[in-house]
């Protein structure tokens, strides 16, 4: 299992190694699947500026609000029903 590690720099930008897919993103959240679960980031005006799964890195930029981690199989499902209600209005 690669190790899981999350930068923070001034609350607008974050490098995360250990992520294994990105599930959804939009300028408000970026969900990501990681080696320790998932892990969303809600902001706003948030960009993944660098992402390389091949060596397990992603790197995003916005204005961070709040990161947070579910246990995978969690309610996700109806969490990322609305996003993806939102991205298609």
């Amino acid at each position: 299992m690669a190790d899981h590690l999350v930068t923070m720099t001034n609350r607008n930008q974050v490098e995360l190694s250990g992520v294994t897919n990105v599930v959804t993103f939009d300028e408000q959240a970026v969900i990501l699947e990681t080696t320790m679960g998932l892990l969303i980031i809600m902001g706003e005006q948030l960009h993944i500026t660098m992402l390389n799964l091949d060596q397990n890195k992603v790197a995003v930029e916005g204005n961070i609000a709040a990161m947070e981690y579910k246990a995978q199989g969690s309610d996700f499902k109806a969490r990322s029903k609305n996003i993806l209600n939102r991205l298609l209005k």
